[in-house]
């Protein structure tokens, strides 16, 4: 089902308003268990009615999709917290007043910064805007949406992309703008603006190629393993690295996931790979590994390898948390992410490693 606009079911209503209706009171989106215990009363399967949920784009976890809900993996642990998007108020009207109405506002405002931008001649730089450029712009924004619009804005497609740093509890939050965010002129209605996006996403999923055939290769008598997961050179220059930040607890993460990936153990491969992307952020100077996709300016590839391995903490918790019960599990290393993804971010990190400051020879006079 890919049509963002169409009817939805009863028991998928109850879903959205059980959500919406937290996120009115609280402020805040609900932790998934609320979300699943809530349904369990009404005897309905949260699990599956989000997966049922419309999304357009890319299937599976490679590619681009938009959807009602933040949620695009199968997997959600207890104490994730899947959140609503723009998409999501065409089916909660009482949900437009407090999001989509305000949202638009926005994105009518940021389009025209962008169009009003100063053009240089001798750099290439992207305009950036604030919390309180927007507040000059609406003066009558509400300070609830305001305080969650960078929350918003890393939702929705229009806004996507782009450098982004500092936080809205400090007042130093900023966010680049795309030139991208020019095709949603026309988008005056809500409607309008999931049309748009609905058009958009599906256009950008469908330009990435698709798998190469399979040339068959001569067939030896010597049949190799899989090479390792994390590339050793990468390795290497980890080690090498003269670097204020520890890096044991890293290097044996690593080699752990390296071994248990060539042995072939999915639920060690699961849980060494959560641990490691729990682990990295202060190398970008954050705290979490979800302000790390939403704040650290990678390069486009690097950006959607590394928001792809958001989707795979899930499988971890799914390894690490899902207590026993009639069902067999079906997790395999074919479960695992690709390993472009992890080494891309082991790559960054490298990058964003700061060095230990080398001393310098005291200067002598002549």
């Amino acid at each position: 089902m890919n049509d963002l606009t169409a009817k939805l079911s009863q028991e998928q209503t109850v879903l959205l308003n059980t959500m919406a209706q937290q996120y009115l009171m609280e402020g805040v989106w609900p932790v998934w268990s609320f979300t699943v215990a809530t349904l369990d009363n009404y005897d309905l399967e949260a699990e599956k009615l989000i997966r049922s949920l419309p999304r357009v784009g890319s299937q599976g976890n490679i590619g681009i999709s938009y959807g009602l809900t933040s949620q695009s993996s199968p997997y959600l642990a207890d104490d994730d917290r899947p959140s609503l998007t723009i998409a999501a108020c065409l089916h909660l009207p009482e949900l437009q007043p407090y999001m989509s109405e305000p949202f638009l506002r926005v994105l009518h405002v940021l389009i025209g910064m962008h169009r009003s931008a100063h053009i240089s001649t001798q750099e290439a730089a992207r305009p950036r805007f604030t919390i309180d450029d927007i507040k000059q712009e609406l003066p009558g924004l509400p300070e609830s949406f305001a305080a969650r619009l960078p929350g918003v804005l890393a939702l929705e497609p229009a806004t996507w992309g782009g450098s982004s740093g500092g936080t809205a509890a400090a007042g130093t939050w900023w966010r680049e703008l795309r030139r991208e965010i020019r095709r949603y002129k026309n988008a005056k209605t809500l409607h309008d603006y999931v049309q748009t996006t609905a058009r958009l996403v599906a256009a950008q999923a469908n330009e990435i190629p698709g798998a190469a055939p399979i040339v068959p290769v001569p067939v030896s008598n010597a049949v190799p393993g899989p090479g390792p997961y994390v590339d050793e050179a990468l390795i290497a220059d980890l080690k090498a690295k003269n670097t204020v930040l520890q890096l044991d607890k890293l290097l044996a993460l690593v080699g752990e996931l390296n071994t248990n990936h060539a042995d072939r153990h999915p639920y060690a491969c699961q849980m060494l790979l959560r641990a490691i992307l729990d682990h990295v952020p202060p190398a970008f100077g954050l705290r979490t590994f979800e302000q790390v996709v939403a704040n650290v300016a990678f390069g486009k590839a690097d950006k959607a390898y590394i928001r792809k391995l958001t989707d795979f903490r899930n499988s971890a918790d799914d390894a690490l948390h899902r207590p026993m019960s009639t069902r067999p599990s079906r997790l395999s290393m074919d479960d695992l992410p690709p390993r472009t993804y992890i080494n891309a971010l082991l790559q960054n990190v490298l990058d964003s490693l700061r060095t230990v400051p080398q001393p310098t020879a005291p200067v002598t006079a002549p």
